[in-house]
């Protein structure tokens, strides 16, 4: 961001430009996507824009580093609460039902991959932040549920969070492909099969 708001309306001109590229960005892709398009969805002029935004590359890094958070503001309180294998099997099972049968299957971090080129540094270090701090979180619970003997013989828990972390956004991936939860609930079985035990003391 080139200029950090001072004022309220500041931060709250911010926030609308931010939002309405978000939305923009969601239905029509970032590539077509145009800062005229996200000026005039969210009632602010040229001027405005290039005021706290470089340019276009400047606001797609911040709209990537708002989902982000918005993503791990979701997602890290849940997963320090988790410490047993029927814990990770819950997430697992909550994960298909995050999607309703009107909504469409993408994880509003994931999908982003996709849209950004390769010039877009700031974006994709934002993305790769993020998905590191989730799967670090994903690790720590691993890590109790190993001090329960629920986990795997052999299993390490940073190994396994990563594929737990890949087997959602790939099974996200295939299910917003196919128009159904099948390869989303394949991949999250899998892993529970492979990497879960139930040793309760």
């Amino acid at each position: 961001m080139r200029t950090e708001p001072s004022t309220a309306k500041g931060r709250a001109t911010v926030q609308r430009v931010l939002d309405a590229a978000c939305d923009l960005f969601a239905r029509q892709g970032i590539r077509a996507t145009t800062l005229d398009q996200v000026g005039a969805r969210s009632g602010t002029g040229r001027g405005q824009l290039y005021l706290y935004f470089a340019g276009k590359a400047d606001l797609v890094a911040a709209v990537v580093a708002q989902q982000v958070r918005r993503v791990l503001d979701d997602q890290l309180p849940l997963l320090q609460t988790m410490s047993t294998a029927a814990d990770v099997r819950e997430w697992c099972v909550a994960a298909e039902r995050w999607y309703g049968p009107d909504d469409p299957v993408r994880c509003p971090i994931g999908s982003l991959v996709y849209e950004l080129g390769e010039h877009d540094v700031a974006a994709r270090t934002a993305l790769a932040d993020g998905f590191g701090r989730w799967r670090a979180a994903l690790a720590e619970v691993l890590r109790r549920v190993q001090e329960r003997g629920e986990l795997a013989s052999g299993v390490d828990p940073d190994t396994a969070a990563g594929a737990l972390l890949a087997a959602y956004q790939g099974g996200v991936l295939l299910a917003g492909a196919t128009d159904g939860l099948d390869a989303l609930r394949l991949a999250l079985g899998a892993f529970r099969a492979s990497v879960l035990v139930d040793q309760p003391r």
